[in-house]
């Protein structure tokens, strides 16, 4: 720590017991209390009142002011005393009050610096955590360890032609439960030394358990920075290398999962809901990047944004990323989202709201049902309508709603449900409500058929065989005297059959609510009726109900990898006469001109330099301060900007006449506010060469031309915006980025196709590890490695594609298993068609494997 915040941390807690604790003792010395030694009668209090003033009266009225004002500010310091040692922010703001809370959060911030703060030079600091992974091998495996089955354990041995889906079939007496056989042998290593890292891939030898015995725990993972060599054409891999997901932090606690979130339209949603809908339009947004097409070598490359989400989704992603934030953790990658949305497990119990008290209220999902009434209540069946479809991607839930009411609840035409129906695989769409209730007793009649038949209730059932598809299934409709007397008898026994139901109206058969506007429950009936009275349900709007149901079709079917982390950035020389180069498209890095080493900056003032070079014409004050303190506190942008700009002078040894002056970031006063920008004759960034090259690309006059300014583009394509940092500004502009480098480097490739066949497969290398969604690349890559001879290397190209989806969860489809053969060939989409043969969606694998 250096001695000007250890001065300063000393100064704010001298100030901060001279005002909490110094003035009310010099004050009641100096003037005593402002009260008096007994109670006055009336008739004193009239007699005072009456009397001619001789100004004891105002003196007496600013003692209480002061005396007030005092114990305002010392409560606002205890409460922010108590915010610091929770490691939150005290977000209760008083009217009028603000400018005194500001400056009790400013001194108990700079007191407390010292103790919970650690040391930040002001050039030197280290850049933030980086999660230790285990080793690696080629394709991004961890290091299995082996696996020793526990004793009088069934082990099978696997034979030519066996899969996952044929051993169950004959060893375990249903091919659906392979997922049983997966669960119990996941990245165990088999006998010739190779890793079970995919359900698809078997080889003949393998030992594979079979029993339900427990699994020995694996050792945890050893930290290491060791990383693959990076090479523009990766080692070949073995077929049972394929990427598993890694275990990181995008789960959330349970505290969590618990929390109530209230939205800008007033409605009232779970943080788990909202991390549903965030993810689901991660999926979406994969969608769009796995079939993009790479503009032709004669198209100009742009950068353009993302298609903007509608505004209630766009909230939701925003509330999803900030958990992270606030637990200082890592916002997780679109590939860490997708991966841990894939559980199995049937939700027991739904979180529908808060009860009185503040805890979460939940409800069992299975069993006789709730109704709600009142104004509120068709709110919360749309939300618990769409927080339940959210969750059945993998079918854990299967809802049953006539088509008319979906149209009410969920603000959609019924062309626009039907067109979105066939990705929702819980959704049954009932052509009318008599429909609805036959197809409710048809589910009930067979599962009780099952019951019987097998002797086990259906929660027996689920945990006896995890691989059967046996979701809970819930019937939501309008209460009429048909409902009343067809579904009541079948929910009295849900819970032996895993049915339930939500209905809008007075349920007679189990609990009703009665909501009103704001969603609170005013009255309640039924068994255990009591703990609802006074809760807040959760609820969302048709608007909102609409713009997060268009999210889910994709949400189970798609999923996000990573591309491969680049190479360090090395030392090289820029062109121009900037004295500091500021490099952005990777991990963030700034050299000094004729120096080797990078100059270290703490992740504030790097964050500072990515934001202003993200903004070449200039920031105000306030957009700055917004970027960087997006909670509202501790806004110090002169401190920050001085420390940075005295940074780079120190490390660049700036001698400038103007070094007094702001050099590196300029200041320029405006009327209203100061407007910020870097000095572009002090610092070069690549973002901007890189811009500029595009510019070049657009206006070439000839493919020569052309040529030349795409290889000076594909010079500057070196990774990612900001690698290893997140904020929301930054996350709106790095894909854009990352996919116009991809395209640079793909019109390279195909005007180097002709006469350097070598170097354009190296540029299309290049652009599948910036971004590993678009199969385009990978069928580019496979035509010229076949025109090269190379059908060894176009073979582990197309496997490297399967592995990518599948490593992930992602089933293969038809669209791209045709190009795949159509590049390839048929022998080898022979050789190859493994991966797409099991996945772990029960829907694919029927499609997939007849």
């Amino acid at each position: 720590m250096t001695v000007l915040r250890l001065l300063r941390a000393m100064a704010a807690f001298i100030v901060l017991l001279a005002l909490v604790f110094g003035f009310p003792v010099l004050f009641y010395k100096i003037a005593g209390l402002p009260f008096p030694d007994h109670v006055p009668s009336l008739e004193q209090i009239v007699e005072a009142l009456s009397a001619p003033d001789d100004g004891t009266l105002f003196v007496t009225a600013l003692e209480l002011i002061a005396w007030g004002t005092w114990a305002t500010f010392s409560l606002t310091v205890i409460g922010e005393v108590i915010a610091k040692v929770r490691g939150q922010h005290l977000n209760v703001r008083l009217p009028g009050l603000r400018g005194m809370q500001r400056l009790a959060a400013y001194l108990v911030a700079s007191a407390t610096l010292a103790v919970l703060m650690p040391g930040v030079s002001n050039a030197v600091v280290p850049p933030p955590p980086v999660v230790a992974m285990a080793p690696m091998h080629p394709l991004g495996e961890p290091a299995a360890t082996d696996v020793k089955a526990p004793p009088k354990e069934r082990i099978y041995r696997v034979k030519q032609g066996d899969s996952l889906w044929s051993i169950a079939d004959n060893e375990l007496g249903n091919p659906r439960r392979w997922p049983k056989i997966w669960k119990l042998n996941a990245r165990s290593r088999q006998p010739d030394g190779r890793t079970f890292a995919a359900p698809g891939l078997i080889r003949p030898g393998w030992k594979l358990r079979l029993s339900s015995g427990k699994r020995p725990k694996l050792p945890s993972p050893v930290s290491t920075t060791e990383q693959p060599p990076a090479a523009d054409i990766p080692p070949k891999p073995s077929p049972s290398e394929t990427p598993r997901p890694e275990p990181s932090s995008t789960h959330l606690t349970k505290r969590e999962t618990a929390a109530a979130i209230r939205l800008s339209s007033g409605s009232l949603v779970a943080l788990a809901y909202a991390a549903g809908i965030s993810t689901a339009y991660v999926a979406g947004r994969l969608h769009r990047r796995r079939r993009r097409i790479p503009p032709a070598a004669t198209e100009p490359v742009t950068i353009t944004p993302e298609p903007e989400p509608p505004a209630p989704v766009r909230e939701l992603h925003r509330v999803h990323r900030q958990a992270f934030v606030e637990r200082d953790e890592p916002v997780p990658s679109d590939g860490e989202l997708m991966r841990h949305d894939h559980s199995i497990d049937i939700p027991e119990l739904v979180h529908i709201g808060q009860a009185s008290d503040g805890s979460p209220l939940r409800i069992a999902l299975e069993g006789p049902g709730i109704g709600f009434t009142g104004p509120g209540g068709g709110d919360t069946v749309r939300y618990l309508a769409v927080d339940l479809l959210r969750q059945s991607n993998n079918y854990r839930v299967q809802i049953i709603v006539s088509i008319t009411l979906a149209e009410e609840l969920f603000g959609l035409s019924q062309d626009g449900l039907r067109e979105i129906v066939a990705g929702i695989p819980g959704l049954l769409l009932a052509p009318s409500h008599e429909d609805a209730l036959q197809n409710f007793e048809e589910a009930y009649f067979l599962r009780s058929r099952m019951v019987l038949e097998r002797e086990a209730d259906i929660g027996a059932l689920r945990r006896r065989d995890p691989g059967e598809v046996l979701p809970a299934i819930l019937l939501i409709a309008e209460i009429d005297t048909d409902v009343s007397e067809r579904v009541a008898a079948p929910l009295a026994s849900a819970r032996g059959v895993g049915i339930g139901g939500i209905f809008l109206g007075s349920w007679s058969g189990g609990v009703t609510c009665v909501l009103d506007s704001t969603h609170t429950v005013t009255a309640a009936e039924g068994r255990g009726a009591d703990s609802l009275v006074g809760a807040q349900l959760f609820h969302i709007t048709a608007e909102e109900a609409a713009a997060h149901l268009q999210q889910l079709p994709s949400a189970g079917e798609e999923s996000v990898s990573e591309a491969e982390s680049p190479p360090e950035n090395e030392q090289a020389d820029w062109p121009g006469a900037a004295l500091v180069r500021l490099t952005i498209l990777g991990h963030p890095t700034i050299h000094v001109r004729g120096k080797r080493e990078p100059v270290l900056l703490s992740w504030l003032q790097l964050s500072t330099l990515i934001y202003l070079a993200l903004h070449p014409n200039g920031v105000t004050r306030d957009q700055l301060a917004t970027a960087l303190w997006p909670d509202d506190l501790g806004k110090d942008i002169h401190n920050v900007l001085r420390h940075l700009r005295g940074a780079l002078v120190a490390a660049a040894g700036y001698k400038g006449a103007e070094a007094k002056r702001a050099p590196f970031i300029s200041a320029s006063t405006t009327k209203d506010s100061a407007i910020y920008r870097i000095d572009h004759e002090l610092i070069s960034i690549d973002l901007w060469d890189y811009e500029s090259a595009l510019e070049q690309v657009r206006t070439a006059a000839d493919l020569a031309e052309r040529r030349t300014a795409l290889l000076t583009a594909a010079g500057l394509c070196t990774g990612e915006l900001a690698d290893g940092f997140s904020a929301e500004w930054i996350e709106d502009q790095r894909y854009p980025l990352t996919r116009s480098q991809a395209d640079v480097l793909a019109q390279l490739a195909e005007l180097l196709a002709g006469e350097d066949a070598e170097q354009a497969l190296s540029a299309l290398e290049r652009a599948r590890r910036l971004d590993p969604d678009t199969e385009e690349t990978y069928f580019r890559i496979i035509r010229l490695q076949l025109r090269l001879d190379r059908r060894d290397d176009a073979s582990r190209t197309a496997e490297l594609l399967r592995q990518h989806q599948c490593g992930l969860g992602l089933s293969s489809d038809s669209q791209m298993e045709r190009a795949i053969v159509k590049t390839c060939g048929s022998s080898s989409f022979k050789q190859l068609s493994t991966c797409h043969r099991s996945s772990v969606i029960p829907r694919a694998v029927r499609r997939a494997c007849p």
